[in-house]
């Protein structure tokens, strides 16, 4: 199995069931992610976007080395992984600020909305995983 069916397929079944472990279990979700991401930066985001940027890295360096035909498509998909880490790290106070807004309007309709849109992002990482890699 090749490294970019292995991916898609980690990172699709992830994004995927986002909406799921996120919105169906009998869990609070609103409040996780009010604990997550508080008003000071947590000591763990900087380590985490780091992490995502030598994975995101790693996937373009596979791209150009492998001759895997279509994993450009996997490797521009992946980098918006890269877009949420520059957030985290340069401009980590207005993020929190729109999280907290989103979990304050409408009870986080909002939240939920932006979960659907991930999981179909998902299943669509997840179906070329399986059937183009």
């Amino acid at each position: 199995m090749n490294y970019f069916k292995i991916l898609g397929i980690l990172f699709g079944t992830i994004a995927f069931l986002k909406p799921v472990y996120m919105h169906l279990l009998p869990w609070d979700e609103n409040s996780f992610l009010e604990k997550t991401y508080v008003e000071r930066r947590p000591v763990w985001i900087v380590p985490v976007a780091v992490a995502a940027f030598l994975l995101v890295g790693f996937t373009w360096y596979k791209h150009i080395v492998s001759n895997i035909p279509y994993s450009i498509i996997l490797a521009i998909l992946f980098t918006f992984i890269a877009i949420k880490s520059i957030i985290f790290i340069f401009n980590y106070e207005k993020f929190q600020v729109w999280v907290a807004k989103m979990l304050r309007k409408d009870k986080g309709k909002d939240v939920l909305l932006i979960d659907i849109g991930v999981g179909i992002f998902g299943l669509v990482i997840l179906l070329l995983a399986i059937f183009i890699y």
